[in-house]
């Protein structure tokens, strides 16, 4: 699938799990191995936490935020 753009530079993984949880610890691997040489992956989520959870809704939401804008390349919008 990566051979089909040519001009691939990144490769970002979100998640809207903590780094240590969810699909990232997995895939992580696998992404570097079939990209090609010189092509950074690059996760974007929340960092290692102890719960799932941001415990708020109001972070959460920023949380959420942040996440999709760093996603998407956004991320001089992100707020801090």
């Amino acid at each position: 699938l990566t051979a089909s753009y040519p001009n691939l530079e990144e490769l970002v993984w979100a998640q809207e799990e903590p780094q240590n949880m969810g699909a990232w610890r997995t895939i992580r691997h696998r992404l570097e191995g079939a990209v090609p040489d010189g092509v950074r992956v690059h996760y974007v989520g929340r960092p290692w936490r102890a719960s799932p959870s941001e415990g708020y809704p109001t972070a959460h939401l920023l949380e959420q935020d942040r996440i999709a804008r760093e996603a998407l390349g956004r991320s001089d919008s992100a707020p801090g």
